[in-house]
């Protein structure tokens, strides 16, 4: 039965053979976190979902396909089937990073992700459950070094930020209490911003700065309480390829392999 598959930019592709399937994995064209679809399914689901219902066992990081416990070993943290073995020691021999199941792995504190990538189903700030809940974020990063422009000017870091910046996209789970949370924080920040305004206009009317001052306040306070609520995560450094962020959970965290080998 042919599989149907979406890209980097959700755009369909197929119908593929099971074997046209495993070759795209292999080549690194589609990863396990890719979302799929064939006759009989409900609904798209990532790969390594799709082909472990029904089929209980533990999930191979190379191929994305679930085996029995006793054909699987772990190598480098990571499970791996018979037939996937010798590609995966022959990438640890070359150095190469190692593969994660959903191209996620752990360096000391942080997550590092390839661009793109769907996190699995559950939440990254405390590890419960997400409830297939996903939300979309762009992070953008430059290298600290630029900020000494703002010697120079704040235009020119600015402008300069625009043009120097990466950017990453990634889709993480969050549960029920956390979306809460984080929609009670930009309610906060965004509702700051406004009423600051609000207040700086009285300023006018009143002609006092009293007000000015009581307004920008309002929005710096406003705008610092409600960007903690709502915060996620947040990039410390980005590649052509990878993205390295904190504020995930350390449990969250341990159930991933380690970058790099290390």
């Amino acid at each position: 039965m042919d599989w149907l598959y979406l890209d980097g930019a959700n755009r369909k592709n197929g119908p593929v053979s099971d074997s046209q399937l495993d070759e795209l994995l292999r080549s690194g064209k589609i990863s396990p976190t890719t979302m799929v679809w064939r006759q009989g399914m409900t609904q798209w689901q990532p790969l390594n979902q799709s082909r472990s219902d029904g089929n209980p066992g533990v999930i191979c990081s190379m191929c994305g396909k679930a085996f029995p416990a006793e054909e699987i070993v772990t190598l480098n943290h990571s499970p791996v089937c018979a037939q996937c073995k010798p590609m995966f020691l022959q990438r640890m021999q070359e150095s190469a990073n190692m593969p994660s199941l959903l191209n996620l792995w752990q360096e000391n504190k942080k997550l590092v992700a390839r661009s793109e990538t769907v996190f699995p189903d559950r939440c990254i700030k405390c590890n419960a459950p997400a409830g297939g809940s996903r939300l979309k974020r762009t992070l953008y990063w430059a290298h600290p070094a630029y900020l000494l422009l703002i010697l120079c000017n704040l235009l020119i870091l600015l402008i300069v930020y625009l043009i120097v910046r990466k950017k990453a996209v990634v889709q993480i789970g969050l549960c029920e209490r956390h979306l809460v949370q984080r929609k009670r924080g930009l309610a906060i920040g965004w509702g700051s911003v406004a009423l600051g305004v609000v207040l700086i206009c009285l300023a006018a009317v009143f002609n006092s700065g009293w007000w000015v001052l009581i307004g920008i306040l309002v929005m710096l306070i406003g705008a610092i309480t409600g960007g903690v609520m709502a915060r996620t995560v947040t990039a410390t450094k980005i590649d052509k390829e990878y993205v390295w962020m904190t504020g995930v959970h350390p449990d969250f965290l341990a159930n991933l392999p380690h970058w790099g080998g290390k």
